[in-house]
C-alpha cells in the first residue's frame, strides 16, 4: 500500500508543530541503577537489562511512568508483551502511537520487554550463524523463561505480588500460557489479537512441504531475514485497500521495525532477523493443535481484536472456563495492527476500563 504524503501534509504539519513545542520539555538523566532515563513532557523512560538465570541471556525491559508517580499498586503495574510482526518492546512505544505513553499519563506503571532474539535482548548464538545452519530458535518455552524473569524483577522492584499482562499476538500466546502456570502472579490478563487453536490454512500451507504435509517444514531455518514491506503483507491484506492507517503511522512503525534488530543497518532495505520459533508455535496453533489448556487460566481476562483480524481466534473466550471474569470485544474496521490504526482509541479505552473494573484496593 502506498500512502500519499501530500494528502497528509496538514496533519503532519500539526504533528510536527506539537513535537517542536514539546521538544524542550525533556532532558536526559541517569538513574541510580546506572541505566538511562529520558524525560519527555511528564513521562519518564527507563531502559535496563536483567538476567534470565537459566540461560545467561540478558532481557531488555522498557519502563515508562509519570515522573512524579508514587510507588505503584498491583492494579497499576502493566507489562506489555511484543508480537512477532513488530518484534520489539518499542512496538508499544511508537512515536505518536504509544500505548505506554497513553497509559503512563493515566497513572499506570508501564513496562514492555524483549524476548531473547528480539530487539535489545540477547540473541541466541544460532542467529549469528547462517539461517540454515540450525533448527528454529526461540519458542514459547524459551519466552516463558524470559517472561518469568521479567515478572519477578518487576514484582521485586515495585513491591507488588502481581502484575497486569497485556499480550499482542504471539506475545499474548506466551502471556496466556504464563497465566496457566503462574496464576498467583497475574492480576489481570489482556489478550489482543490472540489465538489458541483453530484451522487457518492460509497461514499453515506456506510452511509445509509436499513430502511432509501437515507438519512444520523439517528444513525450516533458525531465523528469517525480512524487510518491512513483505513483513507487513498481511496487514495490507486485512486492510483490503481501506484507509485504516495514515502515512505518518506507517512510517513510524517502519522506523521501529528497522530498529528492532541492531544489525539491520548492514542489510539491504534494512532487513531484520526474526527467530523462526514463534512461527513454529503459530503453525501448531493454526493447525488446531493448542500449545496448552486455556481452561487453566483463573485471572480475569479481556479478549480483544479487530473485526478484520483473521489471525485472531473468534470466540476463544468460550474456552476460558476457569475464570469467573471474562470479556470479548471486537473492534470495528480494525485489523491485527489496530494499535496504529484509526480506531486505536477503542483498544486503549476498553483495556483501560477492564483494568480499572473490580479493582482490589
Amino acid at each position: 500500500m502506498k500512502y500519499s504524503k501530500q494528502s497528509l501534509g496538514l496533519s503532519l504539519t500539526v504533528f510536527l508543530c506539537i513535537a517542536i513545542m514539546l521538544s524542550g520539555c525533556g532532558g536526559n538523566t541517569k538513574s541510580s541503577e546506572g541505566v538511562s532515563q529520558v524525560k519527555q513532557a511528564s513521562v519518564q523512560l527507563e531502559e535496563l537489562q536483567i538476567p534470565e538465570p537459566t540461560s545467561g541471556m540478558e532481557i531488555y525491559l522498557r519502563h515508562k511512568k509519570l515522573t512524579d508517580q508514587a510507588k505503584p499498586t498491583t492494579n497499576e503495574v502493566v507489562l506489555f508483551l511484543e508480537p512477532f510482526s513488530v518484534p520489539t518492546a518499542k512496538a508499544f512505544d511508537v512515536e505518536g502511537y504509544s500505548w505506554m505513553d497513553d497509559f503512563a499519563k493515566k497513572g499506570y506503571d508501564t513496562w514492555a520487554m524483549d524476548f531473547r532474539g528480539f530487539g535489545k535482548s540477547t540473541y541466541p548464538k544460532e542467529m549469528d550463524a547462517s539461517p540454515q545452519s540450525n533448527k528454529p530458535v526461540v519458542t514459547h518455552q524459551d519466552a516463558l523463561k524470559d517472561l518469568t524473569a521479567a515478572v519477578e524483577y518487576i514484582k521485586k522492584k515495585q513491591n507488588v505480588d502481581k502484575v497486569n499482562i497485556v499480550g499482542w499476538s504471539w506475545g499474548a500466546v506466551v502471556g496466556a500460557e504464563y497465566a496457566t502456570i503462574r496464576p498467583e502472579t497475574v492480576n489481570k490478563l489482556v489478550l489482543y489479537g490472540f489465538m489458541n487453536g483453530f484451522t487457518l490454512p492460509v497461514m499453515t500451507k506456506p510452511f509445509e512441504t509436499e513430502k511432509a504435509p501437515g507438519q512444520f517444514n523439517p528444513g525450516a531455518p533458525a531465523y528469517q531475514v525480512i524487510d518491512f514491506d513483505p513483513a507487513m503483507h498481511h496487514w495490507h491484506m486485512m486492510m483490503d485497500n481501506r484507509q485504516l492507517v495514515t502515512q505518518d503511522a506507517w512510517d513510524h512503525v517502519r522506523d521501529v521495525f528497522v530498529d528492532a534488530d541492531p544489525t539491520s543497518k548492514n542489510r539491504e532495505k534494512n532487513a531484520i532477523r526474526r527467530p523462526m520459533g514463534p512461527l513454529q508455535d503459530l503453525y501448531s496453533i493454526w493447525s488446531n493443535r493448542p500449545l496448552y489448556d486455556l481452561s487453566k487460566i483463573v485471572s480475569p481476562v479481556l479478549v480483544i481484536y479487530g473485526d478484520s483480524d483473521f489471525f485472531a481466534e473468534k470466540k476463544v473466550v468460550d474456552k476460558l472456563t476457569g475464570t469467573k471474569i471474562k470479556k470479548e470485544v471486537v473492534i470495528p474496521e480494525a485489523t491485527h495492527w489496530v494499535l496504529y490504526e484509526k480506531n486505536r482509541s477503542k483498544l486503549l479505552e476498553e483495556t483501560d476500563q477492564f483494568l480499572k473494573q473490580n479493582q482490589v484496593k
